[in-house]
């Protein structure tokens, strides 16, 4: 048995998965039984691919929101749909409403009356920041 083959077999037993599983001793796998340690390590390439599809995702959710924004605007929605996800940026409900009117003073004060303003802390200001101009 060669190496490509010992490798092949290794997957066979392994079993491949696209989605982060328990596995039977408790550890977060993916892929081909790659455990998800904590202080576990990831190649900057993986890092990257994982961020070009979650930047799409951001793209596919924005257009979902059928909202005319400036490019600056944009990349502030954009940036909150990449941190929260389409389910929890849905809930900023008046956030979305002042978009929609387009009273960019009332979506920024939005933006900081939130839990999520209180966890990202500088972020949200940073972007609330944008969101005024």
């Amino acid at each position: 048995m060669n190496l490509t083959q010992t490798a092949e077999m290794i997957k066979r037993h392994e079993g491949y998965s696209n989605q982060v599983y328990v596995d039977s001793v408790g550890v977060p796998t993916i892929g081909w039984g790659h455990a998800l340690h904590s202080g576990s390590s990831v190649p900057i390439a993986v890092s990257l691919q994982f961020f070009d599809e979650d930047f799409k995702e951001a793209l596919r959710n924005y257009e979902s929101l059928n909202l005319e924004l400036d490019w600056t605007r944009r990349a502030v929605v954009l940036d909150m749909l990449f941190n929260l996800g389409l389910p929890r940026f849905l809930k900023f409900k008046k956030f979305l409403a002042a978009l929609h009117e387009g009273n960019y003073d009332v979506a920024a004060a939005e933006m900081l009356d939130s839990k999520w303003a209180r966890q990202v802390g500088e972020r949200a200001t940073e972007l609330a920041n944008m969101m005024r101009v």
